[in-house]
C-alpha cells in the first residue's frame, strides 16, 4: 500500500509539469503558425524619423521570405542570460522579452521585425556581439536542448526563434488589463491594445528546456542528468 502511495504521489506531482510543457509546447506552435501565415503577405515598413536624412528607424510588419521552421531534435542552443540568470538556472525555462528582432545598422538605423517576438537562441559558436550585445567571452549563457515538439524558426544563419506572445512593459500591462476588465480605455492606445490582443495577450509565454551546461562569472558548468 505505501508503495502504491508512493508512485500516485510522484504521478500527482510530475503531472503538471508534463502539463505545463505541453501548454508552453501548444502555444508556441501556435504563435508560430501565426508568423508563418504572415509570410503570405507583403513586408510592410514605416519609419519613425521619416524626413530626417541623417537617421531611420524603420518599423517593419510582416516576415521575410527567408524565415524558415528548422528541426531543433538533438540540437545543442544557446541563449545568452543578462540578470535573470539565477531565475533561468531555477526554473530550466525561458521567457519572451520585450524587443522583437531587430537589425541594428550602426550610426544610421535599425530595422524592427515587429512580428518576430519570442525566445531567441544562438548556436554555440555564435558570440553575444553577433546578437547585438556587449562583446564579452565571459557573457553568461545557457546551453541546452529542447524538448520534441518544441518549434523552431530561424530567422538569419545562427539567429533563431521559438516564437511567443512578446511581454510588455508594467505600465502598458496595467492600462491593457483595465481596458480588458472595464471597456474604458484612452483612445491614444486603442491600436496599441489590439495589437496586444492579437498577439495573445499581455502575458509572456515560457518554455521549459534541458540545460546541459552553463557560464557563469566566466566558469563553465556540466549539468550532471
Amino acid at each position: 500500500m505505501m508503495k502504491f502511495s508512493v508512485i500516485l504521489f510522484s504521478i500527482l506531482i510530475i503531472s503538471p509539469v508534463k502539463a505545463q510543457l505541453a501548454e508552453q509546447i501548444r502555444t508556441a506552435q501556435y504563435q508560430t503558425q501565426l508568423i508563418l501565415k504572415l509570410q503570405n503577405g507583403p513586408l510592410q515598413k514605416r519609419d519613425l524619423y521619416q524626413g530626417n536624412p541623417e537617421k531611420a528607424d524603420y518599423i517593419i510588419s510582416g516576415v521575410p521570405k527567408t524565415v524558415k521552421q528548422v528541426n531543433p531534435t538533438g540540437v545543442v542552443y544557446r541563449h545568452y542570460v543578462g540578470k535573470n540568470m539565477d531565475t533561468v538556472l531555477k526554473t530550466s525555462q525561458l521567457k519572451t522579452g520585450i524587443t522583437p528582432y531587430v537589425i541594428m545598422n550602426p550610426g544610421f538605423s535599425r530595422e524592427v521585425y515587429e512580428d518576430l517576438t519570442g525566445m531567441f537562441l544562438t548556436t554555440t559558436q555564435t558570440p553575444p556581439e553577433k546578437v547585438g550585445l556587449p562583446r564579452d567571452s565571459n557573457y553568461n549563457y545557457i546551453d541546452f536542448t529542447l524538448y520534441k515538439g518544441t518549434p523552431v524558426l530561424e530567422i538569419e544563419p545562427e539567429i533563431l526563434l521559438i516564437p511567443g506572445i512578446p511581454d510588455v512593459p508594467e505600465w502598458l500591462k496595467k492600462l491593457y488589463n483595465d481596458y480588458k476588465t472595464t471597456g474604458r480605455y484612452d483612445s491614444h492606445y486603442l491600436e496599441t491594445f489590439k495589437k496586444i490582443e492579437a498577439r495573445g495577450g499581455a502575458n509572456p509565454s515560457f518554455m521549459k528546456v534541458n540545460i546541459v551546461r552553463y557560464k557563469l562569472d566566466g566558469k563553465i558548468i556540466e549539468v550532471k542528468k
